[in-house]
């Protein structure tokens, strides 16, 4: 690319070139000119561009340039004079015009045939170039599909009041891009080297661009109907706490601030998920669309919901939402799609597709909305929990009641089997050994029956209360009951173990009773008595001599030994006689 500075037509302009372009920059003052010649604007380069074809008519081209858009004459060629044109040369030919004389001619039949202003309708097709003493744009025809538009120019004061009309009727802030109009204008031919017929803008009826804009909202919504989706999104379930929420808007406007301010104190309580999304102009609508499919399709963003919001504007830009691809995205979306557009008395076809619009349908609005849903949720959560506390305390009060006396009874039941079983004892001295021993068996069989069906109750309406708090715990996710309900647990195992230990505690101190009992019985067994070396002093009636005195009056007697019995005579008796 070779780079040349020069001036034409006044104007210094940088210009670059290469075999096949041309770019110049710096050239506003001149782009009438270059328009003429075939050039055209580069967005990308800022720069006026052409593109001859060839090597040579770029070199071409460039000679014209350094001569202020003139064709380079040869040295070589021979001047020719300037004369007045002789009318009699022209006499063999037909009757004819130069070309300015047809232009006047053109201009006065179009005077003539179109007298005075008229109304004309269209559409804006350009962005509206605003110079110091007027403006300039393109209207093109209502049907998209005709590519046919006027040059079309508005003096100063007309523009300034076309904007304060358009302003003041709330349609839009002033002429831009896409806006349908009903304007009044007057046709006109400039004078231009290139002839062309253009309009002059002198006035615009806003209700007409008002009327347009509302109509394309009912035409939206008619084709939705006739698709059959336009109440999709009403048909979609959102959860009970909507928590994760993904939030299209642009981060250059009020809404989040607003929905922030709608949501206090209860902004922490939810979860955002934010794209920066156009919200007017050309790009917004597939801006938004592309930020609903990142939303919807992202594998590591689970939303409960998605929030479209932008803040108040002009009809115009809040048109954008009455577009047809938009408002089908959003029916067509598997996430419920709240919105909150304009103002209060906005109404567009986006809020009517949405899975909610709230009251006031502005983002503060949407905030009060979440705000007032998780409040009337947590009322409505405290008096489910407060129901089903007095319920669980009921049931474990009367699951408690049963135990208890269950408990009382062991105890009594024990104590009257010990008093029966100890009445027997001293009823009984003969068999004492087995009969208590049968005793102890069947009392100690019993105790274990009781304790175990004791036991396995408890584990029972422990199991089955521990099943219903953990139902409770996991719906309700309840970390205070949960440690209320072991606490009671725990406190019902420790007055049962309490409880048994007493029971084992009474039943070991009676069997050790009978322990002492039997051997008090075994050590006054005369026969055991007779096993340690004593004997036993019988008379012939076996009744026994418990004194001297007595045995001196006997004549015999009998001595009896643990393992037999001697009968003795009384010598002394003897030798008294």
């Amino acid at each position: 690319m070779k780079w040349v500075s020069l001036t034409i037509n006044g104007a210094d302009v940088s210009v670059a070139f290469d075999e096949n372009s041309i770019h110049i920059y710096n050239a506003y003052p001149i782009k009438d000119d270059l328009k003429l010649r075939g050039y055209r604007w580069n967005p990308t380069e800022k720069s006026w561009l052409i593109r001859p074809g060839t090597e040579s008519e770029v070199t071409s081209e460039i000679e014209k340039l350094k001569n202020n858009l003139k064709t380079t004459i040869p040295a070589s060629a021979p001047a020719m004079p300037v004369k007045p044109v002789d009318r009699s040369e022209l006499a063999q030919f037909p009757d004819s015009y130069s070309v300015a004389d047809l232009r006047n001619r053109i201009d006065r039949l179009i005077r003539e045939g179109i007298r005075g202003n008229t109304w004309v309708r269209g559409v804006i097709a350009s962005d509206v170039k605003n110079y110091q003493w007027a403006s300039y744009l393109d209207l093109k025809d209502e049907d998209e599909k005709l590519d046919i538009f006027f040059r079309v120019e508005v003096k100063k004061a007309n523009i300034e009041k076309i904007n304060r009309k358009l302003k003041e009727s709330g349609v839009a802030q002033s002429l831009e891009k896409d806006l349908p109009v009903f304007c009044n204008v007057e046709v006109y031919l400039p004078l231009r080297n290139v002839i062309d017929v253009r309009l002059s803008l002198l006035d615009i009826l806003p209700e007409y661009t008002q009327a347009k804009i509302r109509n394309q909202r009912e035409i939206t919504l008619d084709k939705l109907k006739e698709e059959g989706i336009l109440e999709n999104q009403k048909k979609l379930l959102a959860p009970v706490l909507i928590s994760r929420i993904g939030l299209i808007t642009s981060g250059q406007g009020t809404s989040i601030h607003d929905i922030n301010a709608g949501l206090h104190p209860y902004g922490h309580k939810y979860r955002f998920f934010f794209v920066d999304s156009r919200m007017e102009g050309a790009n917004a609508v597939d801006m938004i669309i592309q930020a609903l499919d990142f939303l919807e399709n992202h594998p590591n963003i689970e939303l409960d919901a998605v929030i479209i919001a932008r803040g108040g504007g002009s009809e115009q830009s809040l048109a954008i939402f009455n577009d047809l691809r938009l408002c089908r995205r959003v029916c067509q979306a598997r996430i419920p799609i709240l919105t909150a557009i304009g103002h209060e008395k906005d109404i567009s076809a986006i809020e009517q597709c949405s899975w909610l619009t709230p009251t006031p349908a502005t983002p503060s609005g949407i905030g009060k909305y979440l705000q007032d849903r998780y409040v009337n949720l947590q009322e409505q959560l405290s008096i489910t929990i407060t129901r089903l506390i007095h319920h669980f305390s009921n049931v474990q009060l009367r699951e408690m009641e049963k135990i208890n006396s269950y408990l009382r009874n062991i105890p009594a039941q024990a104590s009257g089997c010990l008093r029966q079983r100890e009445e027997r004892f001293f009823s009984r001295l003969r068999g004492l050994e087995q009969s208590m021993t049968y005793t102890v068996r069947d009392q100690g069989r019993r105790i274990t029956v009781l304790t175990r069906q004791l036991l396995e109750k408890t584990a029972a309406l422990r199991q089955r209360e521990l099943k219903q708090v953990e139902k409770t715990i996991l719906k309700l996710d309840f970390e205070k009951r949960r440690r209320d309900s072991l606490k009671q647990q725990e406190e019902i195992r420790r007055k049962a173990r309490n409880l048994l230990a007493q029971a084992l505690k009474n039943f070991n101190d009676a069997r050790e009773d009978i322990r002492v009992r039997k051997q008090l019985v075994q050590a006054n067994d005369p026969q055991n008595i007779l096993e340690k070396g004593f004997t036993l002093t019988l008379d012939e009636g076996n009744r026994v001599i418990k004194s001297l005195k007595e045995f001196m009056q006997k004549e015999r007697a009998i001595l009896k030994f643990h393992d037999g019995a001697a009968r003795v005579k009384n010598e002394s008796k003897k030798e008294e006689t």
